[in-house]
């Protein structure tokens, strides 16, 4: 599965962005605008050991506080730095930190006006099996972490990054994933990515779409049935129990992407490529079976004939 790819193409929409941010850190997010959002260059240079290396982040978001902070008139700024991880990276830390003075280096050569001060928040979003182990995270924020909080407290933080665990939250049993909101569309990718068979992914899949009906939520559903797809074929891939053709012509016939993403087109046209692999497998077994059904059938009819024959 392209985990980095399913995320970038997720977070890139500015509603799932600001979900995820909620879940994360929710005084933050009540304090910001999203609707001033803006996506940055997640890459850059960064220093590596007296010289200077070219450094690809994840994604990276800027987005204003809500009031005016200034004579000038401008806003203070969270930045967000989001990085997307399947394993568990000891260097987690050093990469957050890496990627955090470029982006703020990349602010301060910027400036403008309207800006204000900004508050970097790096983010690791983890989504694999193991435990995360890697140093650097912070054990726990200030309660409430506000934006003002963080520009006051930065220069003496003792963490690299926040850490979003799925892993964490299906360790934690009910108390976990049960207490995400149901109406936050990252929780809703969440609990997707939590499910371990074809049919539980079909069954949320239709339940989570259920949660963003309007026009305006597209993209979540977009980004729902890309995770879907990339499961489900990751789940073939390991020869999971396979799902019933009514199922997944189920599956098939729900909203396409639209909007000629190149995410949603890659992502449908694996999950297309998928349909037609299982579909044929179904056809295959019942070829299979088929062969199998004649051949008991012209045993007996063989054994009957010699019965009569020879007694």
């Amino acid at each position: 599965m392209d985990n980095d790819g399913i995320h970038k193409f997720a977070y890139q929409h500015v509603a799932v962005f600001a979900d995820l941010l909620r879940l994360a850190a929710p005084a933050l997010a009540a304090e910001v605008d999203f609707t001033r959002a803006e996506r940055l260059p997640a890459s850059g240079v960064a220093p590596a050991g007296g010289r200077f290396e070219q450094r690809h982040g994840d994604l990276a978001w800027r987005v204003p506080h809500r009031r005016v902070d200034g004579a000038d008139g401008s806003h203070p700024q969270l930045i967000a730095v989001v990085e997307f991880q399947s394993t568990v990276d000891r260097d987690m830390a050093r990469r957050m930190r890496d990627y955090c003075g470029m982006l703020r280096e990349s602010a301060r050569r910027r400036g403008g006006r309207g800006e204000g001060p900004s508050a970097l928040l790096p983010l690791v979003v983890y989504n694999g099996s193991e435990r995360w182990t890697a140093p650097g995270e912070a054990a726990a924020l200030p309660s409430p972490w506000t934006l003002a909080a963080q520009l006051a407290l930065a220069p003496f933080q003792a963490w690299d990054y926040v850490l979003l665990s799925l892993e964490r939250l299906l360790a934690a049993g009910g108390g976990g994933l049960a207490r995400l909101p149901l109406a936050n569309r990252s929780a809703a990718t969440l609990r997707l990515q939590a499910e371990r068979t074809p049919e539980g992914v079909l069954g949320r899949l239709r339940e989570e779409w259920a949660r963003f009906p309007g026009e305006a939520d597209r993209a979540a559903r977009e980004v729902l049935r890309a995770w879907a797809g990339a499961l489900l074929g990751q789940m073939a891939g390991a020869e999971s129990a396979l799902p019933s053709v009514d199922e997944l012509e189920g599956l098939k016939g729900l909203e396409r992407p639209t909007g000629g993403k190149e995410m949603a087109t890659v992502s449908e046209a694996r999950l297309g490529k998928w349909f037609d692999e299982v579909r044929a497998e179904h056809v295959a077994q019942g070829i299979e079976q088929g062969i199998e059904r004649e051949r008991a059938r012209w045993l007996a009819r063989l054994r009957r004939h010699a019965a009569i024959k020879f007694g």
